[in-house]
């Protein structure tokens, strides 16, 4: 009798009560995408791509939560934690860029050059450093670090030590409702938003990248929050925010696809690599179009938290 495959598994919704305190909603959080995150544990070890993804999505909304309530919870009081995710991240990043850039980068370029001398090379040496960087992940879950990483989040959470040293104000804050947090942030996070968007043209690469990363943490607060607010308008603004970063995401890409070039030793005068960075300039002006059709229904969109 064989055992089942693991399976990805995505995250599951937050579920807030309007009245429910900011605290109670940050550990709600918090504890959604520790548990999201070991979840895949097991589909990641069976080296399952979208086990993979899965597993660094958990801890991006992890860290993004952690910054969505610094103005209640400092920086200082996590710091240590947040050390703990970027050791992990070291091995996660990799193998998870390796995926995207074989995967959904190259598998075009692949097939569209299927008899290409220079890339067929190329697929098999990438192909093997993408297996080294699933190891090293494999590893690094398989060491005792990783409970330990998982059980301080988790002592952090129930013994709630961020509130040794904090100011009675902010203490007083943490009780408040979190709609009353929630509501001002969303409104501020997607100004900014618009702010960068409206000058998009004539962002540099640098900037757009900023604006890709401002529009990531607006979506995961939307979705973090989703459950205070109309369910049909938070959707439908979930939605394009996805769409701007799938946008903005290819021009980031690009940017990951010549590191990983590098790292695989490509020269930039290779023939591979000129067709490979090709390829993707060709996509870049695409979605820049997008980009633009899609940045004018967010701008005048529904805000969910202003009807």
């Amino acid at each position: 009798m064989t055992s089942e495959m693991p399976l990805p598994v995505k995250a599951s919704p937050v579920r807030l009560a309007s009245a429910a305190s900011s605290e109670t909603a940050f550990i709600a959080i918090i504890s959604g995408c520790l548990r999201h995150a070991e979840a895949n544990r097991p589909a990641v070890l069976d080296g399952q791509v979208e086990g993979v993804h899965q597993m660094r999505v958990a801890f991006r909304r992890l860290r993004s939560g952690l910054k969505i309530f610094r103005p209640l919870i400092p920086r200082d009081a996590s710091v240590r934690l947040v050390e703990d995710l970027r050791w992990l991240n070291g091995f996660l990043g990799p193998a998870r860029d390796w995926d995207v850039f074989l995967e959904e980068g190259m598998a075009p370029i692949f097939a569209h050059f299927p008899h290409k001398t220079s890339l067929l090379r190329f697929q098999n040496q990438a192909g093997l450093l993408r297996e080294r960087h699933h190891q090293a992940l494999q590893d690094a879950l398989r060491q005792p670090h990783y409970p330990l990483l998982l059980q301080r989040f988790t002592d952090w959470l129930d013994q709630r030590v961020w509130r040794k040293g904090l100011s009675d104000e902010l203490r007083e804050r943490l009780t408040e409702p979190v709609l009353d947090f929630a509501t001002p942030l969303l409104e501020r996070d997607h100004r900014r938003v618009v702010k960068r968007g409206s000058r998009f043209t004539k962002l540099s690469a640098e900037q757009r990248h900023t604006l890709r990363i401002r529009i990531k943490e607006m979506r995961y607060a939307l979705d973090f929050f989703a459950s205070l607010y109309s369910g049909s308008a938070v959707k439908l603004m979930s939605n394009t925010l996805s769409r701007l970063q799938d946008c903005l995401g290819v021009m980031n890409d690009i940017a990951v696809a010549r590191r990983l070039l590098d790292e695989a030793g490509l020269k930039p005068l290779s023939p591979a690599r000129q067709v490979i960075e090709g390829w993707y300039g060709g996509r870049l002006d695409l979605h820049e179009r997008q980009f633009a059709e899609i940045w004018e229904q967010y701008r005048d969109g529904e805000r969910p938290w202003r009807e």
